[in-house]
């Protein structure tokens, strides 16, 4: 059986990483649920525009249920690991509060943009700060690496969860990033699979520079790039990972489509890369 997928917020945008979505949410809601996503992501910059514009949390919940979508995923708390302190660093926490009460999402995808090195013990301390604010909330937060950041590659990411000791932390394994950081499975082994949040599901190649760029402009469809994409799941798989699962794909000639097929491309191309992983028995 595949697991359950969800649509990450930038695959059904119809616009690039940091742009506002040119598909409207019930559009996004409408053709991911058609293709056969059971879950759909969402920016808070794209939750606060739509409640400008009139839109309530009870319209967003009828909009989610008449499709039978969770809104799962929600991004994308930044800067925290730089902070100066506790209260600095929940700053940026206020939304995603509203977006754990309203919606119970399963987690709040976080990490760090700024190419800085980054003190972990500090680090680790500000996570644990974040976490505690959204831990009544059942919100788990999952901390993602960047190669061109501080938060440079899984073992960074990790050494800053775990020294944070905060229950509700764990890590975001993206295709790309975890390739392009130079990361490997072996940066995971000994980890419990539950420090795991989710997987983002991708492909592209692997470059030597200029990863923002490469990063925005060519995070492929599953199966359409270079990247050992089934040698990670399986890697994963036998680590004891069984879910979520993410498809966040984003590039040019993609988000250009009708969001119908920019939906059934990605479920059709995720769901075949996870037929690839061993049947658990029973």
């Amino acid at each position: 059986m595949t697991p359950a997928l969800t649509a990450s917020f930038v695959t059904l945008s119809g616009a690039g990483f940091a742009q506002p979505a040119r598909v409207p949410f019930a559009e996004r809601c409408r053709a991911a649920a058609a293709a056969g996503f059971t879950g759909i992501g969402l920016h808070a910059d794209d939750y606060q525009s739509m409640r400008i514009e009139g839109m309530g949390d009870n319209d967003l919940r009828a909009l989610l249920d008449s499709h039978s979508l969770a809104l799962t995923e929600v991004e994308f708390l930044n800067g925290w690991a730089h902070s100066a302190d506790d209260s600095t660093a929940v700053d940026g926490t206020g939304v995603f509060r509203e977006l754990g009460a309203a919606f119970t999402p399963h987690h709040v995808t976080t990490g760090e943009f700024g190419p800085d090195a980054l003190d972990v013990r500090a680090a680790a301390a500000r996570l644990r700060a974040v976490c505690a604010h959204v831990a009544d909330l059942g919100l788990r937060v999952a901390v993602e690496a960047f190669p061109w950041s501080g938060l440079k590659d899984v073992a960074t990411a990790r050494a800053i969860v775990q020294a944070s000791g905060a229950p509700n932390a764990g890590l975001m394994i993206d295709v790309w990033h975890f390739y392009n950081s130079r990361s490997t499975l072996a940066d995971l082994q000994g980890l419990p699979p539950d420090q795991i949040v989710a997987v983002q599901l991708n492909d592209g190649r692997i470059v030597d520079d200029d990863f923002l760029t490469e990063a925005r402009r060519g995070r492929l469809l599953p199966g359409e790039g270079e990247l050992d994409l089934p040698g990670l799941l399986t890697g994963l798989h036998e680590l004891g990972f069984r879910g979520p699962y993410c498809v966040e794909v984003n590039y040019p000639e993609f988000r250009e489509l009708p969001v119908e097929e920019m939906a059934v491309r990605a479920f059709t191309s995720a769901t075949t890369a996870l037929q690839t992983l061993p049947q658990d028995s029973g």
